[in-house]
């Protein structure tokens, strides 16, 4: 098991748009790795970013006080950690990419992942930021075999799931799965990534869209009470 982890958490998977259906697997593996995360869902403002910076203040003001019994929020969303990084200066703001390789790498447990993943960089994470080694480190150490798509770390192509447009999003994942094999296993460490992947790709594809911490819980292998 490991050891618990002390510090007042806040998970926020993302916005109402972003990726909050992944909250009850990031609390889940968080628990499993000895962190009592909290889940909050708030709107961080991170699609006023380079828009309307007057929205994007007046939310990071109001959500001061939310944040202000914790003492890190760990964040799903790529698009939201780039926000609140560099816009929420008041707290520590971490990846939960991150902090679930951090733990992992003090842990000497074996873990039961096991087969191929092609792992897709999120476009915030990795043109924008620099977190594009803990994903791939999680997936080794869980037992996984990673593979790279042909344009991958900072260089890789956007599934387009930020557009407000369905025809672009539809075609941003059409291009980025062309050269994938069937039945091959595709994940990414952005809830909206995964969830754009998934409602455009194609039925008659043969290749699977997993969400990142679904692949982590499955390979964690550690059981705990149902009502965590």
């Amino acid at each position: 098991m490991f050891p618990l982890f002390r510090r007042r958490i806040l998970l926020h998977m993302g916005c109402s748009a972003c990726g909050q259906d992944e909250a009850y697997l990031g609390v889940k593996v968080l628990k499993k790795l000895g962190i009592n995360a909290v889940s909050k869902e708030f709107e961080c403002g991170c699609e006023f970013v380079g828009e309307r910076d007057d929205l994007l203040k007046k939310l990071v003001r109001e959500n001061r006080s939310l944040l202000s019994g914790y003492k890190m929020v760990v964040v799903g969303c790529s698009r939201c950690y780039y926000t609140l990084k560099h816009y929420y200066n008041f707290i520590e703001v971490r990846h939960i990419t991150q902090v679930i390789d951090e733990r992992l790498s003090k842990s000497a447990m074996s873990f039961s992942g096991s087969g191929e993943v092609f792992y897709h960089d999120p476009a915030y994470l990795s043109r924008f930021e620099t977190v594009m080694d803990e994903p791939r480190s999680i997936l080794q150490r869980l037992g996984y075999s990673v593979r790279e798509f042909r344009n991958n770390h900072e260089r890789a192509d956007c599934c387009g799931g930020y557009s407000p447009i369905p025809e672009v999003r539809e075609r941003a994942v059409e291009l980025l799965l062309h050269d994938i094999p069937p039945d091959s296993l595709v994940t990414s460490a952005c809830p909206n990534c995964t969830s754009n992947l998934l409602r455009f790709n194609k039925p008659n594809s043969k290749i699977t869209i997993k969400p990142f911490l679904e692949l982590v819980d499955e390979a964690l292998g550690i059981q705990i009470p149902d009502d965590y």
